[in-house]
């Protein structure tokens, strides 16, 4: 129900000065009890918790104030290779509706980006992005060999609203096409186990939705290497999709060591390229907007883009 953390009286960077001698967290499942906590002074912080409609009523609450900064965060939905062939996965990757995402479901806190985000060393600013194309997708899609009426299946967590209307939106395009796209909604645990377990492509849905990843440290490699290499089939890596391209593998096992970084930033270009315009493993849409909604009076805080949804507890103070 909560976590309690207390001063160490023995702390080696000392007291002198405005600290918490106490931080409670509490731990609401419920989006509207989160903001209704928020609204009564019950609550001091959180940080992506929200819907982004409630982040924009919240502007407005004199009471508090609403930080929005760069992640290193990227949104996507992982593309079967194993069910969907190259043409197919570029065809769904048209018939994405990527501004209504960013203007509807997110409300202007996500901006287009590939794999990798803008603040990621190795970030392509010419990376091929896809835009919403009905036409081309379905002479795609139909090229790859499906028919007009084929059934897809689309997963996604039951507990996140924001996922739940992006994948709507991609449903009402798919149909538009004269496609179907079921979606199944599970809970969060089962969507991550399926998404990291050892099960074969074969037996997961075509499309795994609501999925995201941003890297360790500021380094591509390190945001490329879980998601899409060979290592990250069958079982702890997401590349759930069982996607596999041998100039990909090749260029990833001469970035885990390369020490020039104009060479990295040479080989992440081609990779992108790989991952986006090629042979796409996943339709991304976008780099995410952080947010951190505070009450006026809490002073200190300070985003990481590398650990989101950490507070600098130690220098912050009432």
């Amino acid at each position: 129900e909560r976590i309690r953390l207390v001063r160490f009286d023995d702390y080696h960077g000392g007291w002198e000065g405005p600290h918490f001698d106490e931080v409670v967290f509490r731990i609401v499942p419920e989006n509207a009890v989160r903001r209704q906590l928020l609204e009564q002074g019950e609550a001091d912080a959180t940080t992506f918790t929200l819907t982004p409609e409630d982040v924009e009523a919240l502007k407005s609450h004199p009471d508090l104030q609403v930080l929005i900064y760069p992640s290193t965060r990227v949104n996507w939905i992982i593309l079967n290779a194993a069910k969907l062939p190259k043409e197919a996965r570029q065809g769904f990757s048209y018939a994405f509706p990527y501004d209504d995402v960013i203007n509807g479901a997110y409300r202007g806190l996500l901006k287009r980006s590939g794999p990798i985000p803008t603040t990621v060393k190795g970030y392509d600013p010419n990376v091929f992005l896809y835009t919403t194309d009905l036409d081309r997708a379905k002479e795609l899609i139909l090229s790859a060999g499906f028919n007009e009426g084929a059934t897809f299946t689309y997963q996604l967590p039951s507990e996140d609203e924001v996922e739940k209307l992006v994948a709507q939106l991609f449903q009402a395009n798919v149909q538009k096409m004269g496609f179907v796209l079921n979606l199944v909604e599970v809970d969060t645990a089962t969507h991550n186990d399926i998404i990291f377990g050892d099960a074969p492509p074969e037996d997961k849905p075509e499309f795994l939705g609501a999925w995201a990843w941003w890297p360790d440290y500021n380094d591509p490699w390190n945001q490329l290497y879980p998601n899409f290499t060979k290592d990250a089939t069958g079982g702890g890596g997401s590349n759930a999709g069982g996607w596999v391209n041998d100039r990909f593998e090749e260029i990833m096992a001469e970035a885990a060591n390369v020490t020039d970084e104009n060479r990295l930033i040479e080989l992440m270009k081609e990779a992108q390229n790989i991952l986006t315009e090629q042979d796409p493993p996943a339709i991304y849409y976008g780099e995410v907007q952080y947010y951190t909604i505070l009450r006026n009076d809490i002073k200190g805080f300070y985003a990481n883009p590398l650990y989101l949804e950490a507070y600098p507890y130690y220098r912050m103070y009432r």
